[in-house]
């Protein structure tokens, strides 16, 4: 009888150990095929992305302006990282509100090169009728021999000489329209109207940038292309204007000229200007239509053209940071 009682026990004691095993898992030190794993858990929590340059959307200036962009450390958040490059400088920013979407280096003073001669063209206008003829003397030609439309001897009207301004680009034509006016004259009007637009980090030496003395900045060229948007629509005309022809007066001949800015012409571009300088490298200030919004993107000290920094900018600005 003991025995048939100590068997019973035993198989009592059995059956108790067995299901306790199925009802209290992790007592026997294996974890339940329900739960998660620690050891997942923290592999998850180390894969993270890597990071991105950021882009504030407020307007920025002076030293928070210039801690913006792919030569320096991210700000404020946004959806996407801007394309890298090598400029020295840039600046996206809507026109209208002065809202900097993205910059690197934005108050750096930098030669302008040829963006000179968007100044120029302002003051051009406020002072000369369109019709006023201008002869070419070899003192207007020796700022630059290399000069391939313009001739010593020939004449043209303002309105032709600002084509040959600002669609190739030429230095006599700038040279020529400023010593009518007296070039003295003229560079203490052009500095003197930098300062009244607040302009501060501007100085202009000559009327077309030849020289590496005349200097911007981002920021600055901002206000100057707010300034030629409201109130000198025709230079955006102009610099928009892929080929024309203008009229040599002597001789009756007729002058294609044409722009060496890529963008001339194309859908959505509104104006700007050409530089390149051995000091400057390329520069380029351009203005876009976007969504009836005007934008405005500019490049400083590119090594090579500044059209694919610009069409880069553009593409961001309009396929992540809008």
């Amino acid at each position: 009888m003991k025995h048939i009682e100590k068997f019973i026990f035993l198989f009592v004691v059995i059956v108790a150990v067995f299901f306790a095993r199925y009802a209290y898992p992790t007592i026997s030190g294996i974890p339940s095929i329900t739960s998660d794993s620690p050891a997942q858990t923290a592999d998850a929590q180390a894969v993270v992305s890597p990071p991105t340059l950021v882009l504030p959307q407020t307007t920025l200036s002076g030293a928070d302006a210039a801690s913006v962009g792919t030569n320096n450390s991210s700000t404020t958040s946004t959806t996407s990282s801007i394309p890298a490059f090598t400029s020295q400088a840039y600046m996206v920013a809507d026109l209208a509100t002065g809202n900097v979407a993205a910059g690197s280096n934005i108050t750096k003073r930098w030669p302008t090169a040829s963006l000179t001669k968007l100044m120029t063209a302002t003051l051009v206008l406020d002072q000369l009728s369109a019709s006023t003829t201008i002869t070419i003397t070899p003192q207007m030609f020796a700022i630059d021999p290399s000069e391939h439309t313009l001739v010593i001897g020939d004449t043209y009207t303002v309105e032709d000489l600002l084509h040959v301004m600002l669609m190739p680009s030429s230095n006599v034509a700038a040279q020529a329209m400023a010593d009518y006016i007296g070039q003295a004259q003229f560079m203490n009007e052009m500095n003197a109207r930098a300062q009244q637009w607040g302009m501060t980090d501007t100085y202009f030496a000559d009327p077309s940038g030849i020289s590496a003395a005349n200097e911007s900045s981002a920021n600055d060229l901002l206000t100057l292309a707010q300034h030629i948007y409201n109130n000198y629509p025709d230079i955006l005309a102009l610099t928009n204007t892929p080929v024309t022809t203008i009229t040599e007066l002597n001789s009756g001949k007729r002058i294609t000229v044409r722009s060496i800015n890529q963008f001339a012409g194309t859908p959505g571009f509104i104006g700007g200007k050409t530089g390149n300088t051995p000091q400057a490298g390329g520069n380029l200030l351009s203005i876009f239509n976007y969504e009836g919004d005007p934008v405005f993107i500019t490049v400083l000290g590119a090594p090579a053209l500044p059209f694919e920094d610009t069409s880069a900018l553009y593409a961001w600005y309009k396929n992540d940071y809008k």
